[in-house]
C-alpha cells in the first residue's frame, strides 16, 4: 500500500527554556542572596518538599530587591507573550539539599510556573512531567516505535536536568516532580507562579 503521511500536532503541552546569557556574573550575588533569606525564615515551608528548605511565597514587585528585580528583567523579555498581557509572578527559594526531593504536584490558580536553576551540581535531581493524557493514552504510548515517540516527545514522561541560569516556563497545570539530589552539595532553584492579565 502506498501512504502519503503526515502528523499534524494540535493543542501541544508547551515548555519554554531559555538561558540567561552572562549568568556567572551574578551567581554568586543570588546565592548569598537565598542563604541570606534562609537565615530569615529559617523555618522551611512543606508543599510538595521532602527534606531541603523552601521559603515562603511572596510577590515579585520590588525592582530595588536584587533577585525580584532580575526575575523582573528575564520574565518580561519573555518573548511569547504579547506586551499588552500584564503578568502577577509570585515566587519562592529552594535549597534542595542532599537526599532532598519532591513529590508530584502541579501549580492551581495561576496559568504558567516556571523555575530558575541557580546552583545545580551534577546528580542533584532532574524536573520530570507528566503525560496529562498518560491514562487514556497509555496504550497509544506503548504501541508507537521509538522513532516516533522520539520525534514528537510522546512519552508517559519527559525529564528535564536542570542547568545552571537556564529558565523553564510550563502551564501551571502539569504535574511534576523533582529527583532526589544525589550530591554533596545544595541545589538552589527559584520557583514562581504566573498569573496573566
Amino acid at each position: 500500500m502506498d501512504l502519503n503521511y503526515k502528523t499534524v500536532n494540535i493543542f501541544p503541552s508547551i515548555i519554554h527554556q531559555f538561558d540567561v546569557n552572562g549568568f556567572e556574573e551574578i551567581q554568586d550575588d543570588l546565592i548569598n542572596y537565598v542563604y541570606q533569606y534562609r537565615n530569615t525564615f529559617p523555618k522551611s515551608e512543606s508543599i510538595s518538599n521532602r527534606g531541603g528548605w523552601q521559603s515562603p511565597s511572596f510577590i515579585v514587585a520590588n525592582e530595588n530587591d536584587k533577585l525580584e528585580n532580575f526575575l523582573i528583567n528575564c520574565l518580561s523579555e519573555f518573548p511569547p507573550i504579547k506586551k499588552s498581557v500584564q503578568m502577577k509572578i509570585d515566587c519562592w527559594i529552594n535549597i534542595n539539599s542532599p537526599s532532598s526531593f519532591n513529590v508530584k504536584h502541579n501549580h492551581p490558580n495561576c496559568d504558567l510556573s516556571g523555575v530558575l536553576w541557580i546552583k545545580c551540581p551534577n546528580n542533584s535531581g532532574n524536573i520530570n512531567f507528566s503525560n496529562p493524557s498518560d491514562f487514556q493514552s497509555y496504550n497509544q504510548v506503548e504501541s508507537y516505535t521509538n522513532e516516533f515517540k522520539n520525534l514528537y516527545n510522546f512519552y508517559h514522561s519527559c525529564s528535564f536536568k536542570p542547568k545552571t541560569g537556564r529558565f523553564i516556563v510550563f502551564p501551571s497545570h502539569l504535574e511534576h516532580d523533582v529527583d532526589v539530589n544525589n550530591s554533596n552539595e545544595d541545589r538552589i532553584s527559584i520557583s514562581f507562579n504566573i498569573q496573566l492579565q
